[in-house]
């Protein structure tokens, strides 16, 4: 009896992204993977706002890791790839600044686009953001409509999904 026949069966539609099977099929030789769901991590210490966040990316078919704080989200950063960042500017113990300048960093998330989010209506802030290398910066309290054509815009100016 082949062994082979009995191992799911993973084929990567795009290997370069952080993204998950979510469906697979076993068959005799053959791979098949149905699709795949890019990932997103969520860094904002408002509860509310990351769960907002979460069901407007969920929406958009990613699935989401919220982390209440910058050192969690570093954390969360070293065990699993991700496609896409949301991250707050004020965040507790590691702010959203230093976690954009670590992500710039790795090899394997630098490209990955990220919004930044601010309760404060800074230019200093958004300046600063974009310098460091965010794709967009938003504002809080967040409007669905512009929140879904940013995710939209920096989505699709990456390959993602």
């Amino acid at each position: 009896m082949d062994t082979q026949a009995s191992i799911p069966a993973l084929l990567p539609l795009r290997p370069h992204c952080a993204a998950v099977p979510f469906a697979q099929a076993l068959s005799g030789s053959h791979a098949i993977c149905l699709a795949l769901r890019p990932q997103a991590l969520i860094v904002d210490d408002c509860r509310f706002i990351a769960e907002r966040m979460a069901r407007a990316l969920e929406a958009k078919g990613f699935d989401c890791t919220i982390a209440s704080d910058g050192y969690d989200g570093l954390e969360q950063l070293r065990r699993h790839p991700f496609d896409l960042f949301v991250l707050a500017v004020d965040t507790p113990r590691v702010d959203g600044f230093c976690l954009l300048r670590q992500l710039r960093r790795d090899p394997v998330h630098a490209g990955a686009p990220v919004l930044m989010l601010s309760a404060a209506h800074s230019s200093a802030d958004h300046d600063r953001a974009i310098a460091l290398g965010a794709d967009a910066y938003m504002t809080k309290p967040l409007q669905l409509r512009p929140l879904n054509a940013v995710i939209d815009a920096m989505a699709s100016a990456r390959g993602i999904r």
